[in-house]
């Protein structure tokens, strides 16, 4: 289950010859200041597997979808030193945005996520009819297969986004989200028997499954 009723998501490519001492500033640094801030539950961090596409996952969990946006936390945002830059100058291929959890449920956590970002064609299907196609159908198809421990779909929140991006040093040009439906798997295996139930599925070009950027991630740690 999230740990809230918000997600701030990113997915990036880190420079190879940093991404030691990045992985060292986010532990220390990064995600701690950031755990530190009321209403911020929980932060994962994720590292692609099978040629994932950006290559890292970052979660961070909020308790409500205002707190994405809390004094605290754009008080961050605004007071950023050296090493803060210098890391986020080798991020590449950055997608990130700001959801709210449409839905999420399960029994615990995998150590496997695959990831789906997808966008719909709003001239032909409205967000509350992708939001309940999902839930009422293709969740339940998901909750069914062997080694799926947790599901979660996200819908994007720009409102909060364009917020960050009034206080951020940089970052205003990455990619943005529409849609994210993460399912959490115990094994590489059971994840992909997931992804291809996705890729099949009968509506999928209607709802934007068949044009996903999908990725597989292994779990690096959690905070």
């Amino acid at each position: 289950m999230m740990q809230g009723k918000a997600v701030l998501a990113l997915w990036i490519d880190i420079d190879p010859a940093v991404r030691d001492e990045c992985d060292d500033w986010y532990i220390n640094r990064h995600i701690a200041d950031r755990i530190a801030v009321p209403g911020w539950r929980r932060v994962r961090r994720f590292q692609g597997v099978q040629d994932a596409q950006p290559a890292t996952l970052a979660l961070y969990e909020v308790q409500e979808p205002e707190d994405l946006v809390s004094d605290g936390y754009l008080r961050l945002q605004r007071n950023v030193e050296a090493t803060d830059i210098r890391m986020r100058a080798m991020f590449h291929n950055v997608v990130r945005d700001t959801f709210k959890v449409r839905h999420s449920s399960g029994r615990g956590e995998g150590g496997l996520m695959l990831s789906l970002r997808f966008r719909t064609d709003t001239a032909n299907i409205s967000d509350e009819a992708v939001a309940l196609a999902v839930t009422d159908e293709i969740i339940p198809a998901l909750a069914a297969l062997h080694g799926i421990v947790a599901i979660h779909l996200l819908q994007q929140a720009p409102e909060f986004r364009e917020i960050h991006d009034g206080h951020r040093k940089s970052g205003s040009d990455d990619a943005r989200a529409h849609w994210v439906l993460l399912v959490e798997a115990t094994r590489g295996d059971y994840a992909e028997t997931a992804g291809k139930l996705l890729r099949c599925w009968p509506d999928g070009k209607v709802l934007g499954l068949s044009d996903a950027e999908v990725g597989l991630y292994d779990l690096m740690y959690a905070v």
